[in-house]
Protein backbone atom coordinates (compact mmCIF):
# COMPACT_ATOMS: atom_id res chain seq x y z
CA UNK A 1 0.00 0.00 0.00
CA UNK A 2 1.58 3.18 -0.74
CA UNK A 3 1.83 5.99 1.93
CA UNK A 4 0.70 9.39 0.92
CA UNK A 5 2.35 12.16 2.99
CA UNK A 6 0.08 13.98 5.44
CA UNK A 7 0.31 17.47 4.63
CA UNK A 8 -0.66 18.23 7.83
CA UNK A 9 2.30 16.76 9.33
CA UNK A 10 5.29 19.19 8.10
CA UNK A 11 7.16 19.01 11.44
CA UNK A 12 10.08 17.58 10.06
CA UNK A 13 10.23 18.20 5.97
CA UNK A 14 9.85 20.48 3.11
CA UNK A 15 7.84 20.19 0.02
CA UNK A 16 10.18 20.47 -2.53
CA UNK A 17 9.04 21.41 -6.12
CA UNK A 18 10.33 19.92 -9.36
CA UNK A 19 9.80 21.78 -12.81
CA UNK A 20 10.95 19.09 -15.60
CA UNK A 21 11.12 20.01 -19.34
CA UNK A 22 10.26 16.55 -21.10
CA UNK A 23 11.14 16.50 -24.83
CA UNK A 24 8.00 15.83 -27.04
CA UNK A 25 5.64 15.22 -24.68
CA UNK A 26 2.95 13.75 -27.20
CA UNK A 27 -0.55 12.80 -27.05
CA UNK A 28 -2.82 13.52 -24.02
CA UNK A 29 -2.52 9.64 -23.75
CA UNK A 30 1.43 10.25 -23.18
CA UNK A 31 0.91 12.76 -21.18
CA UNK A 32 -1.25 10.80 -18.89
CA UNK A 33 1.23 7.58 -19.05
CA UNK A 34 4.10 10.48 -17.39
CA UNK A 35 2.22 11.91 -14.61
CA UNK A 36 1.00 8.24 -13.62
CA UNK A 37 4.38 6.86 -13.75
CA UNK A 38 5.38 9.68 -11.78
CA UNK A 39 2.49 9.86 -9.07
CA UNK A 40 3.11 6.26 -8.41
CA UNK A 41 6.46 6.96 -6.71
CA UNK A 42 6.09 7.19 -3.02
CA UNK A 43 6.24 10.93 -1.38
CA UNK A 44 5.17 12.42 -4.73
CA UNK A 45 2.08 14.59 -3.86
CA UNK A 46 1.01 15.56 -7.33
CA UNK A 47 1.91 16.17 -10.51
CA UNK A 48 0.47 18.54 -13.49
CA UNK A 49 1.97 19.06 -17.18
CA UNK A 50 1.23 22.76 -17.80
CA UNK A 51 2.30 24.39 -20.94
CA UNK A 52 4.52 21.91 -21.72
CA UNK A 53 6.15 21.31 -18.11
CA UNK A 54 5.95 18.98 -16.20
CA UNK A 55 5.35 20.31 -12.24
CA UNK A 56 6.25 18.11 -9.45
CA UNK A 57 5.68 18.45 -5.80
CA UNK A 58 7.12 16.07 -3.64
CA UNK A 59 8.46 15.08 -0.02
CA UNK A 60 12.26 15.00 -0.49
CA UNK A 61 12.52 12.41 2.71
CA UNK A 62 10.24 9.79 0.54
CA UNK A 63 11.50 10.28 -2.78
CA UNK A 64 13.59 12.21 -5.05
CA UNK A 65 13.98 14.08 -8.47
CA UNK A 66 16.41 11.24 -9.93
CA UNK A 67 13.48 8.75 -9.09
CA UNK A 68 11.21 11.64 -10.72
CA UNK A 69 13.16 11.49 -13.54
CA UNK A 70 13.94 7.76 -13.65
CA UNK A 71 9.94 7.41 -13.66
CA UNK A 72 9.72 10.12 -16.89
CA UNK A 73 12.56 7.94 -18.23
CA UNK A 74 10.72 4.48 -18.24
CA UNK A 75 7.63 5.85 -20.28
CA UNK A 76 10.25 6.41 -23.35
CA UNK A 77 10.13 10.36 -23.04
CA UNK A 78 12.92 11.62 -22.86
CA UNK A 79 14.10 14.68 -19.94
CA UNK A 80 15.43 18.34 -21.84
CA UNK A 81 15.88 20.48 -18.37
CA UNK A 82 15.20 20.00 -14.96
CA UNK A 83 15.19 22.26 -11.94
CA UNK A 84 14.01 21.68 -8.39
CA UNK A 85 13.35 24.33 -5.22
CA UNK A 86 11.64 24.37 -1.71
CA UNK A 87 9.42 26.63 -3.93
CA UNK A 88 5.94 25.40 -4.99
CA UNK A 89 6.23 24.23 -8.69
CA UNK A 90 2.65 25.43 -9.44
CA UNK A 91 0.57 27.58 -8.00
CA UNK A 92 -2.64 24.94 -7.85
CA UNK A 93 -0.60 22.38 -6.21
CA UNK A 94 -0.61 21.47 -2.26
CA UNK A 95 2.10 22.57 0.03
CA UNK A 96 1.75 21.39 3.72
CA UNK A 97 0.72 23.59 6.38
CA UNK A 98 2.00 23.38 10.34
CA UNK A 99 -1.12 22.88 11.64
CA UNK A 100 0.47 24.21 14.85
CA UNK A 101 2.03 27.33 13.60
CA UNK A 102 -1.39 28.09 11.40
CA UNK A 103 -3.28 27.78 14.68
CA UNK A 104 -1.22 30.59 16.63
CA UNK A 105 -1.88 32.88 13.53
CA UNK A 106 -5.71 32.86 13.38
CA UNK A 107 -7.28 36.12 15.19
CA UNK A 108 -8.90 35.77 18.49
Amino acid sequence: MKNKPDPADSSLRETMAARIEIKELGDPAHQKEITDSVVALDGVIEAKIENGVLHVSYDPLATSEKKIEQAIRSTGSTVKAAATDTETAHPDLPTPVNVEQSRTNLPS
